[in-house]
């Protein structure tokens, strides 16, 4: 086995250096599905989009970067000094750490990544290889892929060949002459005079030659009938025993298919932070470090496609086989958005989770990785729940931030929970509307059915006001306006949701500007929401179609401070019984 740092005298295309500029270190890696980009990460991707530009690329994916720091091993970049227990790794083969003119400050240094393939190829040296390349035109998965391409192009030049369709046709001719035939012997037989009994003698009912017409027009049918039946016969046997040809090459292709696909994830191996390697296949069969690929489902995911190709692994992987220690790592959208689902270049965006989630949660083992924002109530003394109104039919309660509305799939305090504390007696479904858990603000509880039932008709016919308060990033070129957004989610990087011109619902916005605050940073907003979709004022806010300014505080679309500056401060309905109009307010504690 040789030690990692093994030095060769050649250059990494895809190592750069960086320059601090002054900024502080991260004091523990990035927790990469919800972060705020550390200055280092920024500073790193306008390098890699200023590479872009250059190669004129257009292509819209995503991009990473990460920013390492040199092991002191390294005799070829001064100042290296390292900040964590970033221990040895081992590998099988030796790696060639980079020899580079011009070392960066205090030996920093940043990988670069594209999400899949660029422009159809791995051959961009600039950036990290990928995990496994496969294609390599001499590769096992190439030579067999070729092979099971041409297993469709004979499927389909058998399903689509001229002699097969000739058959067809010739099937539903005959067909089509058999059946006009059948139609014409049946409208002979049934429009025959028929003898009236009635006549003296009946001799009509006793001619032979009456009757023995009446049988042959009866035979014509039959006749008919069997019209062309040994060439149809012959016709659809020849089809028959086509098709089940082209099922057999069908058949092949999709097990040789599935077979290459489980061939290729077998190839994927991922290296942690403790040194320590393993495999696509085993990693989705386990729940690592809290990561579970089923998320409490109780089924196992398939292993999806293109897992291990997003740039979050590749980054990892290639800073590991260098030596190199992570510091911080982000990703970001570059180039054309896909149609209906606009994405601003530039911006930053967490790592998938269908697909990143059971890797990273094995490549960041023996890494000192940030908590989960989404985590950071666990270790918080919660304002209690205050009951701002109340009869025997419904109340209305506050809700602090931090709070759930309902239970979710942890132990975390939920506004459900308290009611039937607070109401041992009270049943159904008692919550009526939601707020997220880092919203504050007011809420209507039913104490029965009937009274949830009603409530809820009025929220549906949005017969329900409600008034907002937040605090957005910076200053707004409109004073007032209307947002009309469809949203829907964002399936790869959930809870996020996303505006979605194709598949989104109805999600509508009006807006106020009440103040600018610290001196242009910071604007005060009012929203009266006239749709209640998930997380619709924070997507609204944050989404360059909407306004384009997140709101403070806001650890999935913005970035992350004491608190999430939303409060729901202001609600008017109907009391369901004594119909009478019920408006409640509660000013925001910012």
């Amino acid at each position: 086995m040789n030690n990692v740092c093994t030095v060769f005298k050649e250059k990494i295309s895809y190592l750069h250096p960086l320059e601090s500029g002054g900024e502080t270190l991260p004091e523990a890696f990035t927790y990469p599905f919800r972060y705020t980009p550390h200055p280092l990460c920024r500073r790193a991707a306008l390098i890699v989009q200023e590479k872009l530009k250059e190669m004129g690329i257009e292509e819209g994916k995503m991009y990473g970067v990460l920013v390492v720091m040199a092991q002191p091993q390294n005799p070829f970049l001064s100042g290296a000094r390292p900040l964590g227990a970033m221990r040895s790794l081992t590998l099988q083969e030796p790696v060639a750490f980079p020899v580079k003119e011009g070392s960066g400050l205090r030996g920093l240094y940043f990988l670069a990544a594209y999400s899949g393939q660029l422009n159809g190829s791995y051959n961009h040296p600039w950036f990290v290889p990928p995990v496994v390349d496969y294609l390599d035109p001499e590769s096992h998965f190439q030579k067999e892929q070729t092979e099971i391409v041409e297993l469709g192009r004979r499927m389909e030049a058998m399903r689509n060949g001229g002699e097969r369709k000739e058959w067809q046709q010739r099937v539903t001719l005959l067909r089509a002459d058999r059946d006009e035939a059948v139609k014409e012997a049946k409208r002979v037989y049934k429009n025959r005079p028929t003898p009236d009994p009635s006549r003296q003698g009946g001799e009509e009912l006793r001619d032979e030659a009456y009757i023995r017409l009446r049988q042959f027009q009866k035979a014509n049918i039959q006749r008919a009938k069997k019209l062309y039946k040994e060439e149809i016969a012959e016709l659809e046997g020849r089809l028959a025993a086509l098709n089940e040809k082209i099922h057999e090459l069908y058949e092949e292709r999709k097990r040789r298919s599935e077979a290459l696909q489980q061939w290729l994830f077998e190839q994927f191996v991922f290296l942690n932070g403790r040194g320590e390697r393993k495999g696509l296949v085993e990693i989705w069969k386990t729940s690592e470090a809290g990561l579970s690929p089923s998320r409490g489902s109780g089924k196992r995911n398939l292993i999806p496609s293109g897992a291990g190709e997003c740039c979050a692994p590749k980054l990892l992987q290639a800073a590991y086989q260098l030596g190199l220690e992570p510091l911080a790592m982000a990703e970001f959208w570059w180039g054309t958005s896909k149609a209906g689902h606009y994405r601003e270049p530039g911006a930053f965006f967490p790592a998938c989770r269908s697909k990143c989630y059971p890797i990273l949660g094995h490549m960041l083992q023996g890494l000192n990785v940030e908590p989960d924002p989404a985590r950071h109530y666990e270790n918080r003394e919660l304002e209690p729940i205050k009951v701002l109104w109340e009869d025997e039919h419904l109340a209305v309660v506050y809700k602090p931030e931090g709070w759930c509305s309902i239970p979710g799939k942890s132990d975390q305090p939920n506004l459900l929970d308290e009611c039937f504390r607070l109401w041992p007696e009270i049943s159904g479904s008692v919550i009526v509307h939601r707020l997220d858990q880092d919203t504050s603000g007011v809420m209507v509880i039913a104490k029965n059915a009937l009274v949830h039932r009603a409530l809820g008709q009025q929220f549906e016919q949005r017969e329900v006001k409600k008034r907002y308060v937040a605090l957005l990033e910076g200053t707004l070129t409109v004073t007032h306006g209307e947002i009309c957004l469809p949203l829907g989610p964002d399936l790869e990087n959930m809870p996020h949701q996303q505006v979605d011109f194709d598949n989104g619902k109805e999600a509508v916005t009006r807006f106020e500007v009440v103040a600018v605050e610290q001196s242009g940073n910071v604007t005060r907003v009012f929203f009266y929401p006239q749709t209640g979709r998930t997380h619709q004022l924070r997507v609204h806010s944050a989404a360059p179609e909407g306004l384009n300014a997140p709101i403070v505080g806001d650890r999935l679309y913005g970035h992350v401070a004491d608190r999430l500056y939303l409060h729901a401060e202001s609600i008017k309905f109907v009391h369901p019984l004594t119909k009478e109009e019920m408006h409640f307010c509660l000013p925001a504690p910012f």
